[in-house]
């Protein structure tokens, strides 16, 4: 053998030697909860890097629990809705959030149809962001949703390998080990909840104040830049109204009952609405829903909820600058509320013995105008009753169109 082809021999079997170790501690340490094969306290127990591949950890788990409820949406319904709330009915456990950060209907209605395909599930909570909804109206998009098992075993083999072998992988593994030291570890629960206590820490370090302002900050750009309206140049509502609709259908054939939300907005993200020239289009927008749900089949087991109003939630007091001290009961910030007040919510929705039956209400078509009236009165008291806040938020708006 010459020296050439013994150095090549060499270096193929260090390579194969290193890959092998680097899958070997992928396998054991587990940072996207895809093997099981040792979960350790101290060790691996804390998933913190689970978010880094939440669709990978999602999917996994959704196949694992075969839940009989799935909660679908944004990042809003990942933080807010609890599977473990004590509000979930005995006949509806176990229950799963599948809902995924920064995706809109589309995404929600995909990784439905995946896990019905899995088991098909008593009932299916769907939160709904009237941000999803904007759209350019001279544009011209459409939506196909992909064929449930196109190229699923070449993709599921995919993400195995890459669980196993990348160095990003590698990289997560490391950090899920030393994640179980930090007091404050972000993480994912078995069924998909994301408990927020990276949060925690921010607060006590930052204070209430500067995460609100910070959130109403990138609020105000993005209303204030973004598009102001749900329909298309012809009239057309946007294609996440043809999603939900597709839910609903979805829901239908495997006799699953569909309760869609409209999330609890802090009052300042509301009040960011009105100022930023969104308003006409958020009421649109619930016009638009208990449309698509008045013209349901009459056989589907279909409810929409509005829980964005004003009180008594919404209103909820930030404290002042420099307040590390204070902690907020129902919001992390304005665009985000916490499990407390979403168990409030679900247990509402649910009908459970005890619930705030002042709080959120059932949108049916034939009130929809005197339900828009009279939050269109609420948040003109609001605004009278909050002129300093009002003033700050109109700060924000306007710097954000000047820039």
């Amino acid at each position: 053998m010459s020296p050439a082809t013994r150095y090549l021999s060499a270096w193929i079997f260090a390579t194969l030697m290193l890959l092998a170790a680097v899958a070997a501690f992928n396998l054991l340490v587990d940072p996207y909860d895809q093997f099981r094969i040792f979960d350790g306290e101290g060790f691996n127990r804390i998933k913190s890097h689970a978010s880094q591949r939440t669709v990978l950890f999602k999917r996994k788990n959704v196949e694992r629990m075969r839940p009989n409820a799935l909660i679908l949406g944004n990042s809003r319904a990942e933080i807010g809705f609890d599977p473990d709330s004590p509000a979930w009915p005995a006949a509806l456990r176990p229950v799963f959030n599948l809902a995924l950060p920064g995706t809109g209907p589309h995404s929600a209605l995909d990784e439905f149809r995946r896990a019905q395909d899995i088991n098909a599930s008593r009932l299916v909570l769907v939160g709904l962001d009237f941000l999803d909804f904007r759209v350019d109206p001279l544009a011209r998009i459409a939506y196909a949703p992909l064929p449930l098992q196109a190229n699923d075993r070449l993709q599921g083999l995919r993400d195995r390998i890459s669980a196993l072998l990348t160095i990003d992988a590698l990289v997560d593994s490391l950090g899920t080990m030393k994640a179980q030291r930090d007091p404050y570890p972000a993480s994912l629960t078995d069924a998909g909840f994301n408990p927020m206590r990276d949060y925690v820490g921010i607060a006590r370090r930052e204070g209430y104040y500067a995460m609100f302002r910070q959130r109403n900050q990138e609020n105000a750009k993005n209303y204030a830049r973004g598009w102001k309206s749900i329909y298309l140049a012809e009239g057309r509502p946007a294609p996440a109204f043809d999603a939900v609709g597709q839910i609903i259908s979805a829901a239908h054939d495997g006799k699953t009952a569909v309760r869609l939300v409209i999330y609890p907005y802090h009052a300042q993200t509301l009040v960011l609405f009105h100022q930023a020239g969104l308003w006409p289009a958020f009421e649109a927008w619930k016009r638009e829903l208990a449309k698509l749900v008045e013209n349901a089949p009459a056989d589907t087991d279909v409810e929409l909820w509005d829980f964005s109003s004003f009180v008594p939630y919404a209103d909820e007091k930030v404290p002042g600058a420099g307040d590390t001290t204070s902690e907020l009961r129902w919001y992390w910030e304005a665009g985000h509320f916490k499990k407390s007040l979403g168990d409030i919510l679900l247990a509402r929705l649910l009908d459970t013995r005890g619930s705030d039956t002042q709080w959120g209400r059932r949108l049916l078509l034939q009130d929809i105008e005197e339900h828009l009236r009279q939050l269109r009165l609420a948040r003109d008291d609001y605004e009278r009753a909050h002129s300093a806040e009002l003033a700050e938020l109109a700060v924000l708006t306007a710097a954000a169109i000047l820039r």
